[in-house]
């Protein structure tokens, strides 16, 4: 509790960084060896299988959004019994959450195979969901209440430091199992038991460094009140995020779901990264917003708003020049589906832009614990998303679901930025729609020079990270060099802040 905001979010942000890059790595490395050993049809299948089972984990999620704003106060205060309390009542609420986790996975486990589109043995199918619900079932009885206490303390690089061990030691098991010819089944059940074990990191940290938390301390339950708002929140954002790939399996198969889930390992794994700055802010705005004046939020936010955009769309701008060359050797040795398809380049790239525009105001929302005040525009935008893909899907097929998702994500974005501005801070959001409207020019820019420079013919991915070097030095260098000039005081002020902060 002793670390300076600025140390912590910056071991956050470097620690996240490394997670997300290493976690990114490894989704990318995964299923090509899943695809070529045992087909698209299969690689659908699990990713389908991995995206219904988040539904499922989501029962805890409002637990943990609700527990880290209610422990900044006491964990700047150094209230040790009031914090016992919070974490008591954390602990307590997922661990019936856990139960009811594994009753969801069971129910998903005999029902949902009865209803696969292709011809796919049944127990196959059955123990499939099994194996995959058990790095689930750890979040609920140990990592989720350890998380929620070390992000409000502005730790959560030790759950990074976890993960990052447990997503290296899945991939060194998926490896040496596909290697040694081992059924998808077991393939699956091995990385699942080595990525649970990322608990003994989590839990020895906690149970070493929190010594004075009383497992005797009354529970305060009053602390996570806000967990069914919060819950309402990850619940529609994950149908609105999450849902393209099991309506997409639903209405084209597998092994089209496949091809969703390639170019949406991308997707992810951009916005993963993308997420790593807003994740080390949260607790240090949820900090501010405790003990600091609303002028200083408003300021540091607008530092944060100046950098953050320009990164998106320079990060997304490299991305669609890259994009079809990468999913080419990406999927070279796979030939049961059709793969590279320029609109779903185009279309990921929007999805992508439209949906990162919002984490600025949602990252300030939920600092603040707007859960309740917000649920219903949430709830909106996943009404939105899911009502227009089962429409769009039947008359552009996959593309349609995510044109669906781009809709949805455009609406909730706009009333972010508003709420945040708006209410928030109380301040116009002309400021954040004039940095938006800069950089959409900036994309243009991008989008039309691609077209007309041609792009080498790139053979390996050797030749794809040096000429991925060389456009992500001229993307940078417009986009900082015209950010940079025209929000000066932006870029200088968060870095007279950081200064300052070391001082």
């Amino acid at each position: 509790m002793k670390t300076s905001r600025t140390k912590s979010a910056v071991l956050n942000v470097l620690f996240n960084l490394c997670y997300q890059v290493v976690n990114t790595v490894v989704n990318i490395l995964i299923p090509p060896m899943i695809m070529t050993k045992f087909g698209s049809v299969v690689n659908g299948l699990v990713s389908t299988i991995k995206q219904i089972l988040s539904y499922v984990q989501l029962l805890g999620a409002g637990i943990s959004e609700s527990t880290v704003v209610s422990l900044y106060k006491p964990l700047s205060d150094k209230n040790e019994k009031k914090i016992s309390a919070i974490f008591n009542a954390c602990a307590t609420t997922f661990f019936r959450m856990g139960m009811l986790f594994n009753t969801g996975a069971l129910a998903i486990a005999f029902i949902y195979p009865l209803f696969m589109k292709e011809d796919i043995n049944y127990l196959f199918g059955v123990l499939l969901i099994l194996v995959l619900s058990v790095a689930g079932a750890s979040e609920f009885f140990v990592i989720g209440k350890c998380r929620s206490l070390l992000i409000a303390d502005q730790k959560i690089y030790i759950v990074n430091i976890a993960q990052i061990l447990g997503a290296i030691s899945n991939l060194i098991i998926t490896v040496l199992l596909i290697n040694l010819d081992a059924n998808i089944i077991i393939v699956q059940a091995g990385a699942s038991v080595i990525y649970a074990m990322r608990i003994i990191v989590v839990y020895g940290y906690v149970k070493k460094h929190y010594m004075f938390l009383d497992k005797n301390v009354e529970a305060d339950y009053s602390a996570i009140s806000k967990r069914k708002a919060a819950t309402i929140h990850q619940l529609s954002g994950l149908i609105s995020f999450g849902s393209q790939t099991v309506i997409v399996s639903m209405f084209c198969g597998f092994a089209e779901a496949s091809v969703y889930s390639v170019y949406n390992i991308v997707f992810v794994g951009i916005n993963t990264i993308l997420s790593t700055v807003s994740s080390a802010l949260l607790a240090v705005f949820g900090d501010i917003i405790a003990n600091d004046s609303r002028e200083k939020l408003a300021r540091l936010y607008r530092y944060y708003e100046s950098i953050y955009y320009a990164l998106v769309f320079m990060m997304y701008s490299i991305t669609y020049v890259m994009f079809l060359s990468f999913i080419e050797l990406y999927t070279a040795g796979t030939n049961d589906a059709v793969y590279v398809r320029e609109e779903f380049a185009i279309l990921f790239c929007v999805m992508g832009i439209v949906n990162c525009l919002r984490t600025p105001g949602a990252t300030l929302i939920n600092a603040i614990g707007h859960y309740k005040e917000t649920q219903n525009r949430a709830l909106i935008e996943m009404t939105i998303c899911f009502v227009l893909e089962l429409v769009l899907i039947n008359f552009m097929g996959a593309a349609g679901v995510v044109v669906a998702t781009i809709i949805a994500y455009a609406y909730r974005t706009i009333d972010v930025i508003i709420y945040s501005n708006h209410v928030i801070l109380e301040e116009s959001a002309k400021k954040s729609t004039i940095k938006i409207l800069l950089n959409i020019f900036l994309f243009a820019v991008v989008f039309i020079l691609a077209g007309v420079i041609k792009m080498p013919n790139i053979s390996s991915y050797i030749m794809w990270i040096g000429v991925a070097f060389m456009v992500s030095i001229v993307v940078a260098i417009l986009y900082f060099g015209v950010n940079g000039l025209m929000y000066s005081d932006d870029f200088k002020g968060i870095l007279n802040y950081v200064k300052r902060k070391k001082g």
